[in-house]
């Protein structure tokens, strides 16, 4: 059986919409599996990716996230100081 995940919006603290996504397990969001982004609604988490590529808000310019492997997978290390608090 696949675990289901609850699917949150994430916001940058500027309140620009970034992305729609499928999380799975209980706390912050610190992570998100780029296989899991269910809309990237600002066009930031599409594309080819290097590892420790930035990735930073369209709207106010800060960095939301880093790219990194996690898991054997590659993944959004997002920047705390930069998304609005999600807890599931």
């Amino acid at each position: 059986m696949v675990e289901r995940g609850k699917v949150i919006e994430v916001v940058c603290k500027c309140g620009q919409e970034l992305a729609r996504y499928e999380k799975v397990g209980k706390g912050r969001l610190q992570k998100m599996y780029l296989d899991m982004i269910l809309e990237d609604r600002a066009g930031v988490f599409t594309g080819s990716f290097e590892i420790d590529q930035e990735i930073f808000c369209p709207n106010c310019e800060k960095r939301v996230a880093t790219v990194q492997m996690i898991h054997g997978r590659p993944a959004a290390k997002m920047n705390q100081g930069a998304i609005k608090p999600v807890k599931t």
